[in-house]
């Protein structure tokens, strides 16, 4: 018999490429959002869009097969969608409505990022941000030779961008020719389409790109060519990744000036769940300035300093920790931005009074080694803060009168930025244990699942015990009964029930017994064995046009790192040993 949990609303992310850093953020910001409703659940169901859609080589076949996941959402009991995409599996702009959403003609949606008519969307002002952007570099900079890295036809943002890049130039009185502009297919594998742009434009002052994944391509060209990012021609991204300020140099970008595209869309769409009227939305954005184009948005005044102004230290905080607000907290965590204003108030009296006393100076440093314990860097880059650092203490220094507190605050300062740095460097760390975790447990899971004798065939059972060393510490292995044989060019049809063969919750496998497997593939989300998580992400199973199943994954930066890769890993042994 199977067991079935308490009733859950499922919402469903329907996106592209897990992997990247946009589909990342969304991701992110949405579950930031829903953490709050024990109610619901997220799954995630993520595709890869193909480019070169007539070329029918090993890429594509693959990515065709892998999109098959898409068909889960006429499968599952969904309660609401957000879509980060109209052109889903061939079915692009309005018609994604009736076409290929019509079974949930009355299940909310919620669209991120598109221009489908009569729908509800949330989207970003494109215009505001690159305005700023822009102004400022003709104003400020001086410049006059603009290029830009474009995105996809269909994509109804990079069209906008293109739009808004050419008014500015016009509204600059700069002209505007298509040499300026090399259209990308907006992934990380842009290099030919930058070094045409390049080609053509070897003079750029400045380069807009389309996102930050297509500027990871134009740095690669650049440095080649002896070209460096922020010195010799500034470049700036869109979206604002996390990815962006990790890039050498940083890269500056557009971003949003508030709330993220995943917490707006998550808001817009607990109001339709709750059946009530919502209207779209466009968020502000704004230039996000790092050393690939310097750009600050406010300034460190004397005035602002000598008054110890609160708003003015939130402004602070608000402007280098900015992801901060874009977060849920539990009352029981430490209030970051209470606490940089705490001792960052205290060093600026200690400025004004011209005096400050080791047990001042104790306090201080303990304030500030909380701060830091309790992940304060999970919320800026590394650059900008070290940057806001030294332009706060080089504006106190300026302002103080007398040595002593000066060097007190001086001490604070460089003990705030040792406290980065070890922050930082545990938190690589931990990410680099982790991945050498991972890849130790997938060699292992290889080792346990080769046919070593002939005599000592490993079937199916042993494959299954051995999916806790898969390197992913909640899932759920999902098999049909018999593979699905992928035909190109024929509707493809899930069977109706598949097996849950079995799940591991914190790397602790049980297996289920083969009477308790089968259900409903409707119902997979329902099954009371499932790891305790509140998202998802559902992953093919397959190898070639043969789909065995689903990985049902807790959906976190390491499945959507490495979860493709780990299903694809299971596909491959489970057909070596169908041979």
């Amino acid at each position: 018999m199977v067991n079935y949990g308490e009733a859950k609303r499922t919402v469903g992310l329907i996106l592209e490429d897990i992997s990247v850093d946009y589909s990342k953020e969304i991701i992110h910001s949405v579950r930031t959002a829903m953490a709050g409703h024990h109610d619901m659940r997220l799954v995630v169901l993520a595709g890869i869009h193909d480019e070169e859609k007539n070329r029918k080589d090993g890429n594509y076949w693959y990515k065709t097969v892998h999109n098959s996941v898409y068909h889960l959402e006429e499968m599952l009991n969904l309660d609401g969608l957000i879509l980060t995409l109209p052109n889903i599996c061939g079915v692009s702009g309005d018609d994604v409505i009736d076409e290929r959403y019509s079974k949930f003609a009355n299940v909310p949606k919620v669209f991120v990022s598109t221009d489908v008519a009569n729908a509800t969307t949330v989207r970003y002002d494109n215009e505001q941000g690159l305005r700023e952007a822009m102004d400022y570099l003709v104003n400020v900079k001086g410049v006059t030779k603009f290029c830009m890295l474009g995105g996809r036809d269909d994509n109804g943002d990079a069209q906008e961008r293109k739009r808004m890049f050419r008014e500015c130039l016009l509204r600059s009185k700069l002209t505007y020719s298509e040499d300026m502009y090399e259209r990308t297919d907006m992934s990380i594998e842009s290099r030919a389409a930058a070094e045409r742009l390049m080609d053509r434009n070897p003079d750029a002052q400045a380069i807009f790109c389309v996102n930050d994944q297509v500027a990871v391509s134009l740095y690669d060209v650049l440095k080649e060519r002896g070209i460096t990012p922020g010195k010799d021609v500034q470049v700036f991204g869109y979206d604002n990744t996390k990815f962006a300020g990790t890039m050498i140099p940083p890269l500056a970008s557009i971003g949003a000036d508030g709330a993220t595209l995943g917490q707006k869309a998550v808001e817009l769409l607990l109001e339709k769940m709750a059946g009530r009227e919502v209207e779209s939305v466009v968020l502000p954005t704004r230039l996000y300035g790092r050393e690939s184009f310097e750009y600050e948005m406010y300034e460190y005044t004397t005035m602002e300093m000598l008054q110890v102004d609160q708003a003015f230290i939130y402004r602070m905080f608000d402007d280098c920790f900015y992801r901060y607000a874009g977060e849920i907290h539990d009352n029981d965590e430490v209030n970051l931005r209470r606490l940089f204003y705490e001792f960052i108030s205290r060093m600026l009296r200690s400025m004004i009074s011209n005096s400050m006393t080791m047990e001042e100076f104790s306090e201080l440093r303990r304030l500030i080694h909380i701060f830091f314990a309790n992940g304060a860097m999970k919320y800026t880059d590394p650059a900008k803060l070290v940057r806001s650092i030294e332009r706060l203490q080089n504006s106190m220094n300026r302002s103080q009168k007398t040595a002593g507190p000066n060097l007190m605050n001086n001490r604070c300062f460089s003990y705030m930025k040792d406290r980065a740095i070890l922050a930082m460097s545990g938190e690589i760390n931990a990410i680099g244990e982790n991945l050498k975790k991972g890849r130790e447990r997938l060699q292992d899971f290889f080792v346990q699942c080769m046919e070593f004798a002939e005599a000592s065939k490993v079937d199916e059972e042993t494959i299954i015990r051995c999916c806790d060393r898969l390197g992913l510490p909640n899932i759920a292995v999902f098999l049909f009964e018999k593979p699905v044989d992928y035909q190109d060019g024929e509707p493809l049809e899930f069977p109706s029930h598949i097996r849950l063969m079995c799940t591991v919750r914190d790397e602790e496998i049980r297996v289920l017994a083969p009477q308790r497997r089968l259900c409903p593939v409707s119902g997979i989300l329902e099954r009371t064995e499932l790891p305790k998580c509140d998202s998802f992400a559902a992953i093919p199973i397959f190898y070639g046009c043969r789909i065995y199943g689903l990985l049902l994954s807790e959906m976190n930066e390491y499945t959507a790192d490495r979860g493709n890769i780990v299903a694809d890993q299971l596909g491959r042994t489970l057909r070596i040993n169908e041979l």
